[in-house]
Order: structure tokens, then sequence, then C-alpha cells
């Protein structure tokens, strides 16, 4: 028989899920070389021991999913570990290399990549264990969870609910942060248990002290000991702050006649996604989010939802040559269109949307849920630094756009807003204009407003 004595932190964390059978959410947020991936180890292990010979209530084997980013990262890791272990204890399994399944006692494991979260499918868990969620990029993580949520979906008599097991190296304000920030948001539980660097006894004492060494304070808080702190986040708009910018109420219940809509318009096939904004008193309102299928359809909905309101409608020019076929719906639905030569700078843009925030001048409605996921996960790319484009609908890029269209617009053009151009835009293009780019200006500058009859 093998004996082996667990760290405190990962006793914690295998035991937890059975202590606490009315938590779903289960996460060992851990410093670097704490013994994460052995902790999801043994945690699949004594899973093992608790499901071997059940079945559910269609006759099928218990399912597990095992997750990690790539299943050439899983082999490296948490799977290798597992199957070395099994070597080790001389316990019987099959390992279907093809189908990326273990079979343990009668309990199946399911190797499975979360890297695009739309490969996720087709499973029917009763729990799932995922290695190194801070990996990926924070929408997708985000993202990922949900999906892998919603496939821990298979019930066994006389055993507690599904649920899902994470363990991670904090990462600083990333996909972990912000899936428990959501879930906080949401009133969803969850459980944490921490693991330092520190903490793990099998390491030499040197090693410890040469990574304190190393590092700064903040990056040894993160790295060694699983705090959440802000080390290299690379958000696109790091003064988002749900607290303070999500409103707990509804802004749309509040709209009169004669706010004037700005609507900021992106477009991709099969989801073409826009962001409504209202102007008061120099603060912006995000007021609604929509996604349309077919974006022939967004006039008629747009003056729908505002019926006796003044719109201007503001799309991506770089779809140009697609707009003389809205010109006819939108002057039947008596809706103003925005023209650019060429849209804004992305910097321009984000550095607005972040100067807005941090001047508590921007503000997203309850019901703009999207528009809320987007600010508060999108990143940049830490090699370009300019935010990340991602795929499909998802992706937190496309509807943060349209926000970014709509509020360079209000920004540039209202007078509400003139002192906060004056420090934003106003002082960019001031030194454009001194460095002898006056074209680059009027580029960026160059709005042709097509207006309805009777306007």
């Amino acid at each position: 028989m093998v004996v082996k004595k667990a760290l405190i932190h990962q006793s914690i964390f295998a035991q937890a899920p059975e202590l606490f059978p009315e938590i779903m959410y289960f996460f060992l947020i851990g410093g670097y070389a704490c013994g994460k991936t052995s902790a999801l180890s043994d945690a699949i292990l004594e899973s093992i021991a608790e499901l071997a010979g059940k079945k559910d209530k269609e006759g099928r084997k218990p399912k597990i999913g095992i997750c990690g980013i790539t299943l050439t990262f899983l082999k490296k890791t948490l799977s290798g570990v597992l199957t070395q272990v099994l070597d080790m204890t001389k316990s019987t399994y099959i390992y279907d290399k093809n189908s990326n399944i273990i079979t343990v006692a009668g309990v199946e494991l399911h190797l499975t990549p979360i890297i695009n979260e739309e490969d996720i499918f087709g499973f029917d868990w009763n729990r799932a264990f995922v290695d190194e969620l801070d990996e990926l990029p924070t929408y997708k993580a985000v993202a990922v969870v949900k999906t892998i949520s919603e496939r821990c979906r298979q019930t066994i008599e006389g055993v507690r609910p599904p649920f899902l097991s994470f363990a991670t190296t904090s990462q600083g304000l990333k996909g972990t942060f912000q899936t428990i920030e959501t879930f906080k948001k949401q009133g969803i539980a969850y459980f944490i248990v921490r693991g330092k660097t520190a903490d793990n006894i099998h390491l030499p004492q040197s090693y410890i002290d040469n990574q304190y060494k190393i590092m700064t304070p903040k990056e040894a808080e993160c790295y060694l000991e699983g705090k959440f702190v802000s080390v290299n986040t690379d958000k696109t708009y790091p003064n988002y702050n749900r607290q303070n910018h999500y409103l707990d109420y509804d802004v749309y219940d509040t709209i009169n006649e004669d706010d004037i809509i700005y609507i900021g318009q992106d477009f991709n096939t099969g989801f073409n996604k826009a962001a409504a904004v209202v102007c008061r008193e120099g603060i912006a309102y995000l007021v609604k989010n929509y996604v349309f299928p077919d974006v022939r359809k967004a006039p008629e909905v747009f003056r729908y939802d505002f019926p006796k309101n003044r719109i201007r409608w503001i799309p991506d020019s770089t779809s140009n040559d697609m707009l003389p076929q809205f010109r006819k719906a939108m002057r039947e639905n008596n809706i103003e269109v925005v023209y650019r030569k060429k849209n804004p700078l992305v910097r321009d843009r984000t550095f607005l949307i972040n100067s807005m925030l941090y001047a508590d001048r921007l503000f997203v409605s309850k019901r703009c849920e999207d528009v809320d996921e987007a600010l508060f996960t999108r990143q940049n790319d830490p090699v370009t630094g300019l935010p990340m484009k991602g795929k499909g609908e998802k992706a937190p890029d496309h509807i943060c756009d349209c926000v970014e269209y709509a509020l360079y617009y209000c920004v540039s053009w209202l007078s509400m807003f003139k002192d906060l151009y004056s420090v934003t835009l106003g002082r960019r293009f001031k030194n454009l204009i001194d460095a002898g780019l006056k074209s680059t200006k009027d580029a960026y500058m160059h709005i042709k407003e097509e207006k309805v009859a009777g306007q």
C-alpha cells in the first residue's frame, strides 16, 4: 500500500466538495510549486474511489472531465501525474489514446482541451477538474467556465450534485479572478483555498528564499502566495470597476423623448453587435446592447426600442461599402447616419474609455450585461499592447468596438464633453498638429452626417 502525506491546502481542496455539497465551484489558488497538480490528482483519485462501481439513472458509467489548456499540456502535467500514480500503485486501468479516455474502476476520465470553448461539447460529466485556468486569455477563461458548467450534469444516486474543481497559479487579475468576480455579482457560491509556495514542505528553503529575492513584493504576493493582485494583467480597461460603474438599475426605463440616442454598430457574419448610448449633463450611459443575426433588421429594432427619440447611428467605417444598402431603411425609420473616412485609432478609443471611467463620466446600465462582461474581461496582447481580437460572438472586442465608436463620436462633438475632450482627444490632436500631421487629424475627425428629412 502506498501512503502519501498531503499538504494542508491539498487535503482541504480534496475534501471540500464532500463537506460543502451545496457549493458547485471549488478553487485552489496557489503559488509556484505549491503542489497544485498533485492536489488535482489526489482529488481525482478520491473521486474515483467514491464513484467506483456506481451507475447513473440510465445505467451509464460515471464520467469525469479532466481539463487543461491542450492535450499536450495535460499529458505533461495532470494526466501524466495521474497515470504515474496509477502505475506506482499497480492499479488496473485502460488508456484509450484515440478517444483520450482513461477508465479506472468503471469510471471514465475524459481528457479534454479547453483552449477553444466551442470544442467542449457532447459531454455529460458528474464533475470536472481543471488545471491552470489562468493560462487562458481572460475572456476565454470566463467562457470556458460557463461551458464546462453546462457539461457537468450527470447525476448519480447517493453522490453529491455535480461540481467543478480548479487548481491554478494566480496570474493577477485574469480569468480566475474575473470568474470569481462574476460569481460575486450573480450571487453564486464558491470555495477558495490558497496554497503558498512556502507551504510546500518538500521544497528546499533556498528555492523559496531566492524566489522572494528576485520578485517585487506585488509579484511575490501573486506568484508565490496565490493572491489576486494587479500584476501584468494587460486589461484593456483597467479603470472599469463594477461596483462603481455597473448600475443596479435600468437606465432604459428613464429614457425621455428629448434624449438623443447614439448607437455604435459593428459588423460580423452571423452576429452584428450594437450598443446604444444616452448622454446627460456630461455623463454617458450605456443603455442597451444588441446582437443581430441579420443586421438589416437593426433599423426597425432601434426605432421600436426608441419610438420617439432622435437616433444617430455610428457604424464601423471599415464596412462603408455596405452602408448604401441601409440608407432606405434608416430613412424609413427616421435614423441619422454618421459616416467616417476611417475608424479612430484603437489606442485613442481605449484611452478615451479609460479616461471617462477614471473621471466617472461613463456608466453601464443593468440591462447591458454583455457590455459589462466585455469591459471587465477584455485584454491587451502582451506583445503588441493592443486589445486582443477574439473569435466568435462571445469575444469581447465586438461589443467594445460598438461602445468605442459611439463614445468617441459623443465626446468629439457634444459640448457637454468639452472639458473631457480638451484633456484627452483634443490634446492628442494638438500634439499631432504640432508635429505637422494635420492630415492625420483630418482623417480621424472627418464626419459626414446624413440626416433624415425634416431634421
